[in-house]
């Protein structure tokens, strides 16, 4: 059934034909069972989402285990309440861009993506935060990478070799809203010459692993940074060399940032 799905999606793309842009991630074969590892189930769906001209990627209730997993343009994971993307807690498991971290969730020269959790209706309401996850597992994963490092298997540091949850480069169109992150090895988002970017609605909570940051943002134009609620171990907010830059109304156990 799967695979006869996908083959229509691809003709109708091929075609030129009109898709539909919403896709239960079930859809594709993905497990919310936590335990299958759904890397290439869920990659698969990505492509095939944009290469029929792009839409919504729907998880639902349960725990979607994956290693690293490349967003396409005009693709967005949407994350619904009781859903959970976890990363798998091997090292090897995770890629990034080029000239950025690595991360769970990767883009890198990429379009109109966007990873959000809050479903339409609630979209415009501030005070809602947290409606899907992301969790990453970090201090596992950093457990595990050190073991790898002492057995002299892992030439990089840990911090070169410690993922982010949301890691994107050279991108632009960019929204990530309405989640909660939580446990990221490295930081909870990254972007990297990235231009027009919203990431508002978040809750962060990571304080695992030593001098983990909440957002990230370095060479980049037009960012909002707004309404986020970031709880971590290293610097909550961390610009530079950005322009455009927006930052409202984001808070940790402190206070105003």
């Amino acid at each position: 059934m799967k695979k006869f799905i996908i083959s229509i999606l691809l003709i109708a793309s091929a075609l030129h034909l009109p898709a539909q842009t919403d896709y239960k991630a079930s859809l594709f074969g993905c497990m919310s069972d936590g335990i299958t590892l759904n890397t290439q189930s869920i990659q698969t769906a990505i492509n095939t989402i944009s290469s029929c001209g792009g839409g919504t990627l729907h998880f639902y209730v349960g725990r979607y285990l994956t290693g690293t997993i490349f967003l396409k343009d005009n693709v967005t994971i949407a994350l619904h309440e009781g859903a959970t993307l976890v990363g798998v807690p091997s090292i090897y498991d995770y890629a990034g861009p080029s000239d950025a971290p690595k991360g769970l969730i990767v883009a890198d020269g990429q379009k109109n993506i966007g990873i959000v959790g809050s479903t339409p209706e609630r979209e415009f309401n501030t005070n809602v935060v947290g409606n899907g996850i992301i969790q990453g597992q970090g201090a596992l994963l950093v457990k595990n990478a050190e073991a790898q490092r002492a057995k002299g298997y892992l030439d990089e540091t840990i911090e070169q070799a410690a993922p982010a949850l949301i890691s994107f480069a050279g991108c632009t169109g960019v929204k990530v809203t309405g989640l909660m992150l939580e446990g990221a090895a490295g930081a909870a988002v990254t972007f990297k010459r990235c231009k027009n970017v919203e990431t508002a609605r978040l809750l962060v909570d990571s304080r695992e692993t030593p001098a983990s940051s909440g957002v990230v943002a370095d060479d980049c134009e037009n960012l909002n940074v707004a309404d986020n609620f970031i709880h971590v171990s290293g610097k909550a907010i961390r610009i530079a060399r950005s322009k455009g830059v927006k930052t409202t109304n984001n808070k940790t156990p402190k206070g105003k940032l």
